[in-house]
């Protein structure tokens, strides 16, 4: 794993479906395949297709899709972010994208067992797609899912009570209460929630933190891991 993504030269393939493109790498070996769920800073930020990557190389196809269309961010530390998560964050539309476009284009390209992973604004979407029988498990990194079902002003425990797949939570240390052990995820989700708690990291580590950190690196390493190992596990 490269310490430095900016040179980062991504092995997938994208692919426009629509008006939906798509980032797609690997293979689905025995039907397996992962859902990643990008952060705020969209389809090319930070170190998303490197891990995409790294995935796909575990056995996985791995899909990416641009949710946010075209390439479109936001900076977090600049304004407009209440605006562009509320703008972004439409369950109806974004329904029709994983239903109609997203797991259609992946079981045409052998995908029969799926697993769901997001980072930071990703979270949301895993616990949305972990309603669907098609996952079979969810994976959030850093999850934003509190403060953003807050800002639509969804009830997040009544989003948790519709997860039907095991889950699990990888929480920095300033990342949401609810997300932590003892927090409303495990209140909801009981024995479906695992949580592994990064209480070194600040939220967004995994996709972004500086790896010529020692504590970054180690911790980067080993939340991916701690995914692989949960998906092998359940998808």
């Amino acid at each position: 794993m490269e310490a430095s993504f900016e040179s980062y030269a991504p092995k997938g393939t994208t692919e426009t479906l629509g008006d939906l493109d798509v980032y797609r790498v690997g293979e689905a070996k025995e039907g397996k395949c992962i859902l990643w769920n990008y952060d705020i800073f969209g389809i090319d930020g930070g170190r998303t297709k490197m891990l995409c990557d790294l995935m796909a190389d575990q056995g996985f196809l791995v899909v990416l899709p641009d949710f946010y269309r075209n390439g479109t961010y936001q900076d977090p530390t600049q304004p407009g972010v209440v605006e562009f998560i509320k703008d972004k964050t439409q369950w109806s539309k974004l329904r029709i994208d994983f239903e109609e476009t997203v797991l259609p284009f992946a079981k045409q390209n052998g995908a029969t067992s799926f697993g769901a992973i997001g980072t930071c604004w990703g979270s949301y979407m895993v616990i949305r797609e972990s309603v669907h029988d098609d996952l079979k498990a969810g994976v959030s990194m850093h999850p934003s899912h509190s403060p953003i079902a807050g800002l639509l002003g969804e009830d997040e425990k009544e989003l948790l009570k519709s997860v039907r797949c095991p889950q699990l939570f990888m929480s920095a240390g300033n990342d949401n209460a609810n997300v932590k052990t003892g927090g409303l995820g495990s209140e909801v989700l009981g024995s479906k929630l695992e949580i592994v708690e990064f209480p070194d990291m600040v939220h967004g580590w995994t996709t972004r933190g500086d790896m010529s950190d020692g504590k970054v690196d180690r911790d980067v390493k080993k939340a991916f891991q701690t995914a692989l190992d949960f998906f092998k596990k359940h998808v």
